[in-house]
């Protein structure tokens, strides 16, 4: 039996290409701003195992040339269906094979070893991870600091791992190689990329 032929898919966005759009520019404004709490400016209906910041964020960036691995908790049936479907991203079953890696604050982070972090000569060719939480909070949390900070700026990821932080921390001491992070909630976004720094 064809199991995503038997999968009901739920909705993209209304329009694609502005919904692409305004999703792509919020990315951009995160990453140029890590740390900062934005709100989603379109909120995607989310299939069962992710929320809609994820959905926006990969309806946005993946497609046929970005690999895609879900964590155990964000792996479901529905899911491969409406990436396959809506963004004609391929699902991998091993974080090292992956460009996006969606997880969740459930899931065991050391599959971030496992990932690619760049080489010197191509540091460009790393991963990048959406971790899922049910809520960020501004100006709560750990410092950062670094380009595109003023000073410092603080945030927080609802029931964040303790080991969250720390492997973010260490995470920057590989630049120019390293992941990126994007973190999603069903009605925001933030990131830090590898340039952040961050205060424990």
């Amino acid at each position: 039996m064809n199991v995503a032929a038997e999968t009901p898919l739920t909705a993209g966005f209304e329009d694609k290409v502005f919904g692409a759009t305004a999703s792509f520019r919020a990315v951009l404004e995160a990453m140029s701003r890590p740390a900062k709490v934005l709100p989603l400016p379109l909120v995607p209906e989310a299939p069962v195992g992710l929320r809609a910041g994820s959905v926006a964020v990969l309806l946005t960036l993946a497609d046929v040339d970005t690999p895609v691995w879900l964590a155990p908790e964000c792996d479901t049936p529905q899911a491969r269906a409406h990436l396959r479907f809506h963004a004609g991203c391929p699902i991998v079953e091993t974080p090292s094979q992956a460009a996006f890696a969606v997880m969740s604050v459930a899931s065991d982070l050391s599959a971030s070893n496992a990932m690619s972090v760049g080489t010197a000569e191509f540091p460009d060719r790393s991963a990048t991870v959406i971790l899922e939480s049910d809520a960020l909070v501004a100006d709560s949390g750990p410092y950062f600091s670094g380009p595109g900070i003023k000073d410092r700026r603080r945030f927080d990821v609802v029931r964040a791992p303790k080991a969250l932080w720390p492997r973010v921390a260490a995470n920057c001491t590989l630049f120019p190689r390293g992941l990126d992070w994007i973190f999603t909630s069903p009605t925001h976004l933030a990131a830090l990329p590898r340039t952040t720094e961050v205060e424990i």
